[in-house]
């Protein structure tokens, strides 16, 4: 196993570290969205659980009829006589309890349906979280890399300054054409206007971090921070079982499963006991209206099967069994999108090693030219223009090997939020 080690300067009074950033991840507004979103899927799986369970029903109806019930008698050797058989006002009241026996496994399945749901929801935040300390990394390592260019441009400038009043000196007494005096001021300009644009571009990403964050950054503290590089095959194993967004993926197959169980509920008869507490009467007492009894509780099971639908049900189940098989050539096509991202970025750290390696034999040696031009100057052995210019390269440089070390830093951050959150925070938060 490979590792690196980026060294950073001590850390600056009242601000930011990198794992205080990410200790922030869950006050952005849009991780508050996603967790909102998440203790719904929970509240809808709460709420599919009391299909399980008896439902108890209460009814009261009132009725006034138009004309009194009655019913007309046809009896042997008597006359037709017109008989009331109720009231004109009828109530009824009842309490239903019903239990669902059986559903062709209907229920159980849109009860594992939302518990996917929800376990999916909460994959799909810490995923969020995961993508916004991808954001958060990025933006840290370019703020960082800012200050240290910022910092190499202070220093030629600081050189250039001292050079300037060295040339001034020498134009004053005649021995260096203004020209050459012009170079200096020229090139003490233009380092101005590059600490002016650096010193921007930090503001402007700490505007960004303090929007995704919802807190005000102000400024950031570099910190030392040890990551592992690890080895592909150790980031394949890791990412394929422990990385959210592929964990989810998994879930949203298992819920193309569940979809095809409700499907092929339909195929089975639905069983329901019943049990009825039930009283009728022509007052709110509910105690009879003189005709027939009072009492007309009553306990049953019913049984309804459907046996023809125009071919509905099949039509629904081979429509579920395909979206389950999009589910599963998406889950595998995204797996290979996981590991080729994760080799990338492998990939990315090696260049970038190779070329820091390169940066730094450059800045030794530019730093050594520089030395020898700037003694050449004060022998006047060389021209302004020429030393202006080796103090600019060496800016140039030196802002190249912090670039190319934050850039380290973030790649090798990024390797491990490619394998997971879990793991990420396990090597990042847990050890500092």
């Amino acid at each position: 196993m490979r590792r690196f080690v980026l060294l950073l300067l001590p850390l600056w009074l009242n601000a930011q570290t990198y794992t205080e950033l990410l200790n922030l991840l869950e006050h952005s507004y849009n991780y508050q969205s996603a967790k909102a979103l998440e203790n719904a899927s929970e509240a809808l799986y709460q709420a599919s659980l009391g299909k399980n369970l008896p439902a108890l029903d209460a009814t009261l109806s009132a009725i006034e009829f138009n004309e009194i019930p009655n019913m007309t008698l046809h009896l042997p050797s008597f006359p037709v006589t017109t008989a009331e058989v109720g009231t004109r006002r009828h109530l009824e009241g009842a309490l239903v309890l019903s239990y669902p026996l059986f559903t062709g496994f209907a229920i159980s399945s849109s009860i594992d349906k939302a518990k996917l749901e929800y376990e999916q929801a909460t994959l799909k935040v810490t995923n969020l979280k995961r993508n916004l300390a991808m954001h958060v990394t990025q933006l840290y390592s370019a703020v960082i890399s800012e200050d240290k260019v910022i910092e190499a441009l202070q220093s030629s400038y600081d050189a250039l300054q001292l050079s300037y009043q060295k040339a001034k000196g020498f134009y004053d007494n005649g021995l260096l054409a203004q020209s050459e005096l012009y170079a200096i001021e020229a090139k003490t300009y233009d380092m101005q206007a590059q600490i002016t644009k650096h010193r921007n571009q930090k503001k402007q990403m700490l505007n960004q971090l303090s929007m995704l964050l919802n807190t005000k950054i102000s400024t950031l503290s570099p910190q030392t921070i040890l990551y592992d590089t690890p080895e592909f095959d150790e980031a394949k194993a890791v990412a394929l079982s422990e990385r959210e967004d592929v964990l989810a993926m998994h879930k949203a197959l298992d819920i193309a499963q569940s979809n095809v169980a409700l499907a092929q509920s339909k195929l089975y008869p639905n069983v329901a006991l019943v049990g009825v507490l039930k009283r009728q009467g022509d007052s709110l007492e509910l105690n009879g209206d003189g005709y027939t009894n009072a009492d007309k509780s009553y306990a049953g099971i019913s049984v309804s099967w459907n046996l023809f639908n125009g071919y509905t049900d099949m039509h629904t189940i081979d429509a579920a069994r395909a979206s389950k098989l999009s589910a599963f050539s998406d889950l595998e096509a995204y797996k290979e999108h996981v590991l080729t991202e994760i080799d990338n970025t492998l990939l990315e750290i090696e260049t970038l090693k190779a070329n820091l390696k390169s940066a730094e034999q450059e800045e030794n040696a530019t730093y050594e030219y520089t030395k020898l031009t700037q003694g050449r100057f004060d022998n006047q052995l060389t021209s302004a223009d020429e030393l202006s210019r080796a103090i600019a390269n060496l800016a140039t440089i030196k802002a190249k090997v912090a670039s190319l070390q934050s850039e380290i830093f973030y790649q090798n951050a990024l390797v491990w939020l490619e394998c997971g959150w879990h793991i990420f925070e396990k090597k990042t938060l847990s050890a500092h």
